[in-house]
């Protein structure tokens, strides 16, 4: 449990309490990374460089705004989408099947598989899934987030739907 006395602890550069945070936050902040990379790589550096920044923030940390782990989530959140940024996020309009996916399949699924399954997205499809159906985000704030249309961020998540419906399909049948 990470408590406000930890946190000034970590602020005032604490290293006992700064491995706690850590260890606390790692395994569920590298699962978020691993969603917006198809590298393992991609997603170590991605937690690298979040908790660099987390370490390096904290003391802008407003815990009338919210508790710790939702601002650790978005520190993570906008490294993730920096990273992919730098790395000139591809927007592709690969498929041309525009089906529903079937929900009930998914639930047949373990999270490991479905998560392997997300970052075998192309990168614009993935980072637009994860933003909408993962952390919740309108399609409104996808597009100012990552500087594209609405109707591209819509297009990108069925898009990204579609090609995982086809990919549990042949999995199913």
């Amino acid at each position: 449990m990470v408590n406000n006395q930890k946190i000034n602890l970590c602020i005032s550069g604490n290293r006992l309490a700064q491995k706690e945070l850590y260890d606390s936050f790692k395994v569920n902040m590298y699962s978020l990374c691993q969603r917006y990379f198809s590298d393992l790589e991609d997603a170590k550096d991605a937690l690298q460089d979040g908790f660099v920044k987390v370490f390096r923030d904290l003391h802008q940390y407003d815990e009338s705004k919210g508790n710790i782990s939702s601002w650790i989530k978005r520190v993570f959140i906008n490294t993730c989408l920096e990273k992919l940024r730098k790395n000139k996020l591809d927007f592709q309009n690969l498929l041309e099947n525009d089906m529903p996916i079937e929900s009930d399949i998914i639930s047949d699924l373990s999270l490991k598989d479905l998560t392997e399954m997300i970052q075998k997205l192309p990168t614009g499809y993935r980072t637009v899934f994860n933003l909408f159906v993962i952390e919740g985000f309108n399609h409104k704030e996808i597009s100012d987030q990552l500087g594209i249309s609405e109707s591209t961020s819509k297009t990108q998540l069925m898009k990204a739907k579609n090609l995982l419906r086809m990919k549990l399909e042949d999995i199913f049948n």
